[in-house]
């Protein structure tokens, strides 16, 4: 793992700067490649503003990697945490699933874990198999390939894929949570979702439907490591889907979703900016039923967001969630308010004591930040 961000990282440092060649970068709100000798883009358009002049693989790798953090399922601590034991345990299923599927029966795995069959509070496992692993991590693997097709990297699909499953299975080792036994959970997210996003969205009418159609855009967090106890906050993997209405083209239903299942509209305030609202529920915790075998379950609080976009590209957003730490939760990202200055974005979360923590974001940092925690 700590090999692969070294790996990341050197791939996107030795990289061209996007920033830098913007004029001749494939605008979104005009999807027609810019010169003749670049391919159509459908989620990566190189823009030095909002949540796309974060994107890089390592900003990607942490957001989804370490999503889970926020179910308060293990310290923010990053570095003391027991990857090797936990991942252990996720590659031993990985390498051998049947034993682990057989042990839960094979039409619970499937009724819970693969098909919408399920639909009980402990039992609806399929849910975010759907939505963040398929959809999510698809349309992740699709805007990486771009990524790294536009900074000159050999092998993009094969860097975009490794960049998924990488951080896919960093997320796994997290939520197996000193599981020493059978986790059928990893094995459906693995196999069936994660890599059957990426087989979904090797086709190009995938990514058409998705960006066209249904608009999804990845409007994950700005993470930081923060001082003084080494703690990574605002870290998580979100995205934002909008359909317009047929009859009223500039209000769009509208989701936010990931570590949060969110609905609401949004509204084309210009040809470039929109502005939307949504509410729905935060995942907050994540606490296993069982000590043998992962059986995972979810608790929800309330929660409502506002969000300001250019061209898909997230440049504020204000969540209030009723949960402990992250009640108010605020991120500007870079070049938000003027095209001037250094590309960095700014965050801040309060806590219902009155507890901040607060950091910036940096895009020559690839995505990565800095800020200080008293949470």
């Amino acid at each position: 793992m700590l090999a692969y961000l070294t790996v990341a990282g050197r791939l996107a440092l030795a990289a061209p700067d996007s920033s830098a060649d913007a004029t001749a970068t494939t605008d979104p709100a005009d999807p027609t490649p810019a010169t003749s000798s670049k391919p159509h883009r459908y989620f990566y358009f190189g823009v030095d503003y909002g949540s796309q002049a974060l994107e890089s693989p390592l900003w990607v790798f942490v957001n989804r990697g370490y999503d889970v953090l926020q179910d308060h399922i293990a310290s923010r601590d990053v570095f003391k945490l027991p990857y090797a034991s936990n991942g252990a345990n996720v590659g031993r299923n990985v390498v051998n699933p049947f034993p682990a599927i057989s042990d839960d029966g094979w039409g619970k795995f499937l009724r819970q874990e693969i098909f919408p069959l399920s639909y009980g509070s402990t039992t609806a496992r399929w849910t975010p198999n759907y939505s963040l692993h398929l959809i999510g991590g698809g349309m992740t693997y699709a805007e990486l390939d771009e990524w790294f097709q536009d900074h000159a990297i050999p092998l993009p699909k094969l860097w975009a894929g490794l960049t998924v499953m990488a951080a896919a299975f960093l997320n796994e080792t997290l939520e197996n949570h000193n599981v020493v036994g059978y986790n059928t959970d990893a094995l459906a997210d693995l196999y069936v979702f994660d890599l059957g996003g990426i087989l979904l969205f090797s086709f190009d009418w995938p990514r058409r439907l998705f960006s066209e159609t249904l608009v999804i855009s990845d409007w994950s967090l700005q993470p930081a490591l923060t001082l003084p106890g080494g703690e990574l906050h605002n870290v998580g993997n979100y995205f934002a889907a909008k359909w317009p209405l047929p009859f009223f083209p500039r209000l769009r239903l509208f989701s936010w979703f990931g570590e949060a299942t969110t609905f609401g509209l949004s509204f084309a305030i210009d040809d470039e900016h929109s502005i939307s609202a949504c509410a729905g529920g935060a995942a907050i915790h994540l606490v296993n039923q069982d000590t043998r075998t992962l059986q995972n379950v979810v608790s929800f609080a309330p929660t409502a967001a506002v969000f300001l976009d250019r061209r898909e590209s997230l440049l504020a957003s204000l969540q209030v969630t009723d949960v402990d730490d992250y009640f108010i939760h605020f991120n500007l990202y870079p070049h938000a308010l003027t095209q001037r200055g250094p590309s960095a974005g700014f965050w801040m979360v309060v806590d219902k004591r009155g507890h901040v923590a607060a950091g910036i974001s940096i895009s020559r940092l690839l995505g990565m930040g800095v800020g200080w925690s008293s949470l």
